[in-house]
């Protein structure tokens, strides 16, 4: 279950991110430049963890015409992509992130809501059309993947481990079983074109590749019904709501290890701070 593992996975990091962008009012120069930093720490730990576990940076929906290709979107989508290609490369293990985000996850939310938030992204991702998702097929076989042999490629590095992590986390084995067995059968196309080893997934073999999987996933993640996905963002803010700045910033020494505080994470990291506004504002658009 490579993709709808992660899927998950990416579903309940938003529940721990949701309340950690909210302005804060202060007049004390002092805690508002502290705060600064903080959100920049924790920016910095939604980027890298939804980057690791998952392929989608939101849920949103799309309907008629792309709301990805051709936009601005589409752009910092690929700047990511490209910034995240060599970080992902040096990676030797994530495992440690997922188990301290599901650790904090299993502490942080209230277990019915975190349940209702995993229910609803499996009921989302079921509703996507099974057009959409031969179509992301095509984009891994042919563009993301050609060439990657399994035999020898990259992987990232405890990538196997961190979605069983997941898998078992409380709130995705809360999803009725037949629910993720649909899940499974659905997105087997997709999941049939990433190469793993080892049972980790394989990386892109190219910057440009890394670029085209980024606006992919986006791609294939806007294409949810907007029924499923006003009722998936709704379960998200009600969760989110429980987490706060200080306990998300539990998270930043563990992701710092794993992806460390070179320049190339740096600039990961700021590449995700520049794509995020607009991935929020697409997906809000949408809603309405």
């Amino acid at each position: 279950m490579l993709f709808n593992s992660r899927a998950l996975a990416s579903v309940l990091l938003l529940i721990s991110g949701a309340d950690a962008f909210k302005p804060a009012n202060s007049n004390n120069s002092n805690k508002a430049t502290q705060l600064k930093k903080d959100l920049a720490n924790i920016v910095a730990v939604g980027v890298v963890s939804a980057a690791t576990l998952l392929p989608f940076a939101a849920p949103a929906v799309a309907a008629g015409d792309s709301l990805v290709m051709g936009t601005p979107l589409e752009t910092k989508l690929a700047n990511f992509g490209a910034a995240s290609y060599p970080v992902f490369n040096s990676i030797t293990d994530v495992s440690p992130l997922a188990d301290k985000f599901v650790d904090f996850l299993e502490k942080k939310v209230k277990a019915p809501d975190a349940a209702d938030v995993a229910t609803k992204a499996v009921d989302g991702l079921l509703a996507i059309p099974n057009d959409s998702i031969n179509e992301y097929k095509g984009v891994l076989k042919q563009v993301v993947y050609s060439g990657v042999n399994k035999d020898s490629c990259v992987t990232l590095g405890g990538s196997g481990a961190a979605a069983k992590k997941l898998a078992s986390s409380a709130a995705i084995k809360s999803v009725d079983p037949a629910k993720i067995d649909a899940l499974t059968k659905k997105f087997q196309p997709a999941n049939s074109a990433v190469p793993t080893k080892g049972g980790d997934i394989c990386l892109p073999g190219s910057v440009t590749a890394s670029e085209k999987l980024w606006v992919a996933q986006a791609e294939l993640t806007f294409s949810m019904p907007k029924t499923e996905a006003t009722a998936l963002v709704a379960s998200i803010k009600k969760a989110g709501a429980q987490a706060t700045r200080p306990s998300l910033l539990t998270l930043v020494p563990t992701a710092e290890s794993v992806f460390s505080k070179n320049a190339e994470a740096l600039k990961m990291v700021a590449a995700g701070k520049d794509v995020e506004p607009n991935v929020i504002a697409t997906y809000s658009a949408a809603l309405k």
